[in-house]
């Protein structure tokens, strides 16, 4: 069976943001039971409900796991121990890496990832914390389409998407195809979960991926393409950093509108997204559209 958790649904920064007064970070601090905080991106998963995978480790990856008792080590076993058993990386991104330095008190780890991912870490003398006892770290080299196996018999299947090195590699490494930004596609007793919190374009071959799933759950990033620009003049358009917005005839509410999937979950939320208030028409548009906004804590059905 697939267990799936989502921990955080926000995009980088949660909500409220921390240096945001924005409308919905002023009402979610005001009013959390209108809109509900929300971590960073994070996600869990497991076969047995016991021996858990990680995708990604978010910088409020600690609060995560204290927030889910099924993430905390038991004093059954010891006085160290994790049901974590590894972390799938799907990009060099900060705010997909940095709780992987959390989690540097000489727990051994398994981290798997591509090779141009490995390569971008391994250079930064911070991830040096992650070797100061033997065996204390152990990469996994994934490929994209090449599916790979996890405990209990989940099949996971890395898909490649478009996207460059983040800002802070890109001086010092090759970008190279196929590596930088992954999907994933998790597999388990019959059941088939698209996880892609970054979709740069909205291809054939992704709405006949999306049809072959039993629950999506897909960029929700931005509603529209300016959207940035409400509350940070100057920012760059939603689609040149990489993430097809909700709305417009080119948006991912039209542009999926046929998919046969049963669940459909928004994820990766920034704070300027109107749909995180539930009173709004943005949200109420999704919502009539058969699709639901992902919040902390859901799971999949």
């Amino acid at each position: 069976m697939l267990n799936f958790k989502l921990l955080g649904t926000a995009a980088g920064g949660g909500i409220p943001q921390w240096n945001c007064a924005c409308k919905l970070c002023d009402l979610c601090r005001k009013s959390p039971e209108i809109v509900q905080p929300r971590m960073q991106l994070q996600a869990s998963f497991s076969a047995d409900a016991e021996n858990w995978f990680l995708i990604n480790a978010s910088p409020d990856l600690r609060m995560q796991i204290e927030a889910h008792p099924e993430l905390q080590p038991s004093s059954r076993l010891g006085k160290r121990n994790t049901p974590i058993r590894g972390i799938i990386l799907t990009s060099a991104d900060l705010d997909q890496v940095l709780g992987v330095l959390l989690l540097r008190e000489f727990q051994p780890l398994t981290l798997y990832a591509t090779a141009l991912v490995r390569e971008v870490l391994e250079s930064n003398s911070f991830f040096r914390m992650l070797h100061r006892v033997p065996d204390q770290l152990t990469w996994v080299e994934i490929s994209p389409q090449e599916s790979f196996t996890l405990g209990g018999g989940i099949t996971c299947t890395p898909i490649p998407f478009q996207g460059g090195l983040p800002y802070y590699a890109r001086e010092s490494h090759i970008e190279q195809p196929g590596q930088t930004t992954l999907g994933l596609v998790l597999e388990a007793d019959g059941q088939r979960l698209a996880y892609t919190p970054s979709v740069p374009e909205v291809t054939d071959e992704l709405r006949d991926l999306y049809d072959s799933c039993d629950a999506i759950l897909v960029d929700g990033t931005f509603w529209s393409d300016e959207e940035l620009s409400s509350t940070h003049a100057g920012t760059p358009l939603a689609r040149s950093i990489g993430h097809v917005p909700m709305s417009g005839d080119d948006g991912t509410l039209s542009l999926l509108n046929n998919t046969s999937a049963r669940q459909k979950i928004y994820v990766h939320i920034n704070n300027t997204n109107p749909v995180l208030d539930p009173r709004s028409a943005e949200y109420k548009l999704v919502v009539d559209a058969g699709w639901q906004i992902g919040h902390d804590g859901w799971q999949l059905n």
